[in-house]
């Protein structure tokens, strides 16, 4: 879409391949016989292109202009996140501060258990 009419794309999880499919079972398999790690060679390639292709929605020449937010935490938290994002073209990153509050880290705690009788 050209001009205006489309200025904001959202994406809410970086799509990875199915990793329950039989091609990707196959292939990680095969790899992992090579000694090589299916994660880095077939699974995150696939990711990276998935999303470049999700930013070319917005951005398809020198003039498109608009704003791509990424709601998917594993850019930020995961170590493959920062390779995601370098294979993206060069347009200024943002990282809003979240409002205090808002995100709160889990606990984990013990549910009491039950005895049977």
């Amino acid at each position: 879409m050209k001009g205006d009419l489309l200025s904001q794309v959202h994406i809410h999880k970086i799509a990875f391949p199915p990793i329950d499919s039989p091609v990707v079972i196959t292939e990680g398999e095969w790899l992992k016989s090579l000694n090589r790690y299916p994660f880095e060679v077939q699974s995150l390639p696939s990711a990276s292109f998935n999303l470049i292709q999700q930013v070319g929605r917005l951005i398809r020449s020198h003039g498109c202009w608009g704003e791509v937010v990424i709601y998917d935490k594993r850019l930020l938290t995961k170590n493959y996140g920062k390779r995601l994002l370098d294979a993206l073209p060069v347009f200024p990153i943002e990282q809003p501060e979240v409002p205090e509050g808002i995100v709160k880290k889990k606990e984990k705690t013990k549910s009491p258990r039950r005895r049977r009788r």
